[in-house]
């Protein structure tokens, strides 16, 4: 198995069996230092502008200009946040003082609905979560149990599951640092007893750490990749099944092996070409901490903490209001470091109707370097 490192900024997505190697890398060493288990990281209660104000005051001082030199952050801040750099870390204030050319905005003022007040997080996350039958396409309720469907607890080191749940964690569908390749897959699937044409509803976590339900969307999202079309992610956790009164079980299902083939589409991931072109409107589902650090030119930042309450999607009343600063007639491609985390915003994203694709920085960054060598060895010659 070929790391994402080895792959050429040519290589071709659609290609049978090695669709998925080009989007993930995940690892302890991956770029920016994010860990093997990245939905892991951070905690909820992010508050937009709380933490624009960890990295820059938004409404210091009079309204800022801008000059040429600024940081993609920097540019982001003033074209799509709508707001002055004063403040802003890493920022030349005497500098930004004298410019006098400003930033095009690029997204009006009613089109950023993020702002969410913390003193309100609370009583939020009381309210109950209502599901569009759309919704429930994607999103397993507690009590949906229909014969014949199978539950795929995906957790790192679950002690208790729903009855009957076929268990692989999560990170079995890794090897070591890339995803596994179409066969493999099947193969894994095939083994607990999973075909394509199965009913599977998955759930679980990066145990004991949290970290929501990204990682079983990270499995729909190969599911999905792989031609499964019968899948969902379970409203919950299984804390959350016991709570409302269902029974658990110390103990894993086992089922007859079958035959999973596979029919992989591209359609769910992105590649370097299709995110340099411009097609796509870019969503940078890290921390505002990391997006402020670097992110991919003109990307808009949307921390995957955003859509989720506690271990569950938010309802689409809220993900509207969270994505409204987006155009949903133009494509989307949302990336992480690694994608992981980016898959909860992607499965947001598919919820509500919109074209994405989820993508990762490691491939981005690696693609860059490849550029940036084939650049000096032009220029040496």
């Amino acid at each position: 198995m070929k790391h994402l490192r080895s792959y050429p900024r040519s290589f071709s997505w659609g290609a049978v069996g090695v669709a998925l190697l080009a989007l993930l890398v995940l690892a302890n060493g991956a770029y920016a230092g994010e860990a093997y288990c990245e939905a892991c990281q951070g905690g909820g209660g992010w508050d937009p502008m709380a933490k624009l104000d960890e990295i820059g005051n938004p409404d210091a001082g009079e309204a800022e200009t801008v000059m040429a030199g600024l940081n993609t952050a920097q540019k982001n801040r003033v074209g799509i946040w709508n707001k002055p750099l004063s403040g802003f870390e890493g920022s030349n204030t005497s500098a930004d003082k004298s410019a006098n050319t400003s930033a095009p905005s690029t997204v009006k003022a009613s089109q950023s609905p993020l702002v969410e007040k913390a003193s309100t997080k609370t009583a939020e996350e009381n309210q109950v979560i209502v599901r569009s039958e759309r919704a429930k396409s994607m999103i397993a309720p507690l009590e949906e149990a229909a014969s014949g469907t199978i539950y795929l607890d995906i957790s790192e080191n679950s002690t208790e599951h729903i009855p009957g749940s076929i268990v692989i964690p999560y990170t079995q569908f890794l090897n070591d640092t890339a995803v596994l390749s179409a066969d493999e897959l099947a193969a894994l699937l095939g083994e607990a007893g999973i075909s394509r044409e199965d009913a599977v509803i998955v759930y679980g976590e990066c145990m004991p750490c949290g970290g929501g339900p990204a990682p079983a969307t990270f499995i729909y999202w190969i599911l999905r990749s792989l031609g499964h079309d019968n899948v969902k992610v379970l409203d919950g956790m299984v804390e959350d099944w016991a709570a409302a009164g269902l029974p658990t079980s110390t103990d894993a299902g086992i089922l007859p092996a079958k035959a999973f083939v596979p029919r992989v589409s591209s359609n769910f991931s992105a590649e370097y070409s299709y995110v340099e072109s411009g097609q796509a409107q870019i969503v940078d589902a890290r921390s505002i901490g990391e997006f402020a650090t670097s992110s991919i030119p003109g990307a808009i930042n949307i921390p995957y903490e955003s859509v989720i309450s506690g271990n569950r999607l938010r309802d689409e009343s809220r993900l509207e209001r969270i994505f409204g600063i987006l155009d949903r007639e133009q494509p989307v491609v949302v990336f992480t470091n690694t994608g992981l985390k980016a898959s909860v915003v992607w499965y947001a994203l598919e919820l509500l109707g919109y074209d994405s694709r989820l993508y990762s920085y490691e491939n981005y960054w690696i693609n860059q370097q490849t550029l940036n060598q084939e650049a000096s060895l032009n220029s040496s010659e």
